[in-house]
């Protein structure tokens, strides 16, 4: 098998010799298309470009040298291979004049045919290889100065400079299209009249330049072409008086239309070409990529620069670190005031001075938990000192890799402000306590003190000595009960916990609470998870919490209504509607991911939103025949035991509390 050779056509009216040339040529790997006549001959070339024409100089009617003659007029460029056995000096001649550049004479080997077919194609590339990188330089190297102009402005100069030198024209413009496309704007141009310049608008319906935007064509103006088809249209502004020819071509990017490029001679006798015009629609193609480049370039740059101006003036402090996390790449503004750093040496400065928990704060990051909380750590200054700042760290592609994005906010303002309310807080809420401490305990003592005064009567009958002193000993142990509740508050008694199965106790409780549910027409919904980690707690504590919160719900639900108990694996992200509940204590609690949650909800008579900071102070109640002493005793049991207390409640419409325990271990 022979490896493509070329396209070669044959044209004799012997079918004998064309049919030899078709076979001995294919064997040598060439593709062959024959003609009887000049007729077929001159069809087959219209059509197909071929890399060489083997013509007999002997035919009927139209012989070898008229064909030759044809071909010259339509400007076919082929090698012509002439095969004659019985051509004069004077044909051979004329015919190398007309451009064949090789002789046949019959009878021929099929060899000698191969050989001098195979010359002459090789030739023929050889040559058109030369031409192909002669005519494209210069092409590449308009596009090389076009592309790497990045510059708006710059780049439009070039262009018309280009096509000024290119297509020797004595006018030259460059018009893109507005936002609107209802007008052009000319953006670069040279030998324009005075009053058309930089800037000025062409409108779209009534100029040459809209024309060719509108119709996405090219054209070639000059004088001569008064019989155009198209010249009617454009007979009212084709060319100016003092021009004789023009060209004006759109510029393309895809199938949108960015602009014009317009080129124009004033000089007689110098028509633009067809050829100029493809070199113009060549230029047109790569200025619309260098263009459409400049323009990204131009929105990148405004972009970044926009951005640049939000890092450094942000009021939070920022920090920019590569993928490694120990190189600072930016910060701003705000950082250097915070840390007392200059920038300069904040770029030069390990990260990890500045915020020694950063390894656990970018580790975090590229888990992807990062994003969902800030995180509360402090900040080395220059001088030594530590502020208390909030980080949220983000990863920030880049190509294949990450960069890290530091946010540090500064909250020790914040801190001494949290700190002076938590002050006042507790001010106040031990002058409330010590108001209902001092009740609490007052009433008993003021029975114990009249009963032992009472009691210091000689006259008093024994009977009434014995009642008396069996009120006293009521009181006593009232107020010993008191005082031991609000030490169990203060310091639970952890000791004997052990893992426990929640689910068991909250069935143990329901089935003591049971009756009391049945009497008032509560419905008890429970749903346990099966699968329910253990938690590491005292059982009788753990018990007790469950107790206080079902009695709690079921006597805020006297008429009826629907308790309903969940149990389930806390999400690793924590509870999605956490931000609707209250939390006992206040602030919040870094529970790992390992935690349990009770819930305990009721359709009863709610509470307050005014209340709900109240409840768990002791010895506040909204029952006259309650201490007030459940409730917090519940939280410091959850607290001493690293789980949180939630509430979450509407008047007339219930109230939730929810319990987070971490898993036993």
């Amino acid at each position: 098998m022979h490896h493509w050779a070329g396209r070669v056509l044959v044209v004799d009216d012997d079918p004998l010799l064309r049919d030899l040339c078709r076979q001995t040529l294919a064997r040598a790997g060439f593709v062959v298309v024959t003609a009887a006549n000049a007729t077929i001959a001159l069809e087959a070339l219209e059509q197909t470009i071929f890399d060489l024409v083997i013509v007999d100089l002997a035919m009927p009617g139209v012989d070898g040298i008229q064909l030759l003659e044809l071909i010259r007029l339509r400007d076919i460029s082929v090698p012509i291979l002439i095969v004659s056995g019985i051509a004069s000096v004077e044909q051979i001649v004329q015919a190398m004049r007309l451009g064949a550049r090789g002789l046949l004479i019959k009878p021929f080997h099929a060899q000698e045919l191969t050989s001098i077919a195979h010359e002459l194609v090789s030739k023929r590339q050889e040559v058109r290889t030369r031409d192909r990188l002669a005519t494209l330089r210069p092409l590449l190297q308009i596009s090389q100065h076009l592309l790497t102009e990045l510059d708006q402005s710059h780049l439009y100069a070039l262009i018309i400079e280009t096509v000024r030198s290119e297509v020797h024209a004595e006018r030259a413009s460059l018009l893109l299209l507005e936002p609107d496309e209802q007008s052009l704007r000319i953006v670069a141009c040279t030998g324009l009249p005075d009053t058309v310049g930089i800037g000025t608008l062409i409108p779209v319906a009534s100029s040459i330049s809209g024309w060719v935007v509108r119709h996405r064509q090219s054209l070639l103006i000059d004088q001569r072409l008064t019989s155009s088809p198209w010249f009617a249209e454009l007979r009212h502004y084709l060319l100016a008086p003092e021009l004789t020819t023009a060209l004006s071509v759109p510029i393309m990017a895809g199938e949108r239309v960015l602009g014009v490029l317009n080129a124009a001679k004033a000089a007689p006798d110098t028509a633009f070409t067809i050829a100029d015009q493809e070199l113009l629609q060549l230029l047109a193609r790569q200025a619309a990529v260098a263009i459409e480049n400049a323009r990204l370039y131009a929105e990148v740059s405004r972009s970044e620069a926009r951005y640049r101006a939000l890092l450094r003036h942000a009021n939070d402090a920022v920090l920019l670190l590569d993928v490694t996390g120990t190189h600072v790449l930016d910060a701003n503004l705000a950082l250097a005031r915070l840390s007392g750093y200059p920038h300069e040496t904040l770029l030069q400065l390990h990260p990890h001075r500045l915020l020694p928990t950063l390894p656990g704060l970018l580790a975090t990051a590229v888990n992807g938990r990062s994003e969902q909380h800030e995180i509360e750590t402090t900040l080395c200054t220059a001088d030594g000192h530590e502020t208390a700042v909030a980080v949220s760290v983000s990863v920030v592609p880049e190509g294949e890799q990450h960069l890290f994005l530091v946010i540090a906010r500064d909250i020790s303002e914040r801190q001494r402000l949290a700190r002076e309310l938590a002050q006042v807080e507790k001010l106040a809420a031990i002058g409330r306590l010590s108001a209902a401490m001092a009740h609490e305990i007052n009433n008993p003592l003021q029975a114990f003190s009249s009963t032992i005064r009472l009691l210091q009567n000689p006259d008093l009958p024994p009977e009434r000595r014995e009642l008396y002193l069996t009120k006293a000993a009521a009181e006593l142990d009232g107020l010993i009960h008191r005082v031991q509740r609000i030490l169990d508050i203060s310091r639970p008694n952890l000791d004997g916990r052990r893992p426990v199965d929640l689910n068991q106790v909250i069935n143990d409780v329901i089935i003591a609470y049971r009756p009391q549910m049945n009497a008032r027409g509560i419905r008890y919904i429970g749903e346990l998870t099966s699968t329910l980690p253990w938690v590491t707690a005292v059982i009788g504590h753990l018990k007790q919490v469950c107790q206080t919160l079902v009695q709690n719900a079921i006597e805020a639900m006297p008429n009826g209504g629907t308790l309903h108990i969940r149990t389930y694996p806390r999400p690793p992200d924590g509870e999605p509607d956490r931000a609707l509940f209250w939390r006992a204590g206040g602030g919040s609690r870094q529970l790992s991911d390992q935690a349990v949650v009770l819930e305990i909800s009721d359709t009863g008579v709610g509470i307050a939103e005014a209340e709900l900071p109240k409840i768990f102070e002791p010895f506040y109640s909204t029952r006259f025949d309650s201490l007030g002493l459940g409730l917090p005793l519940c939280y410091s049991i959850i607290d001493f035991h690293g789980g949180e207390l939630l509430v979450r409640s509407q008047p007339d419409q219930g109230t939730t509390f929810r319990v987070i325990l971490p898993v036993a271990r």
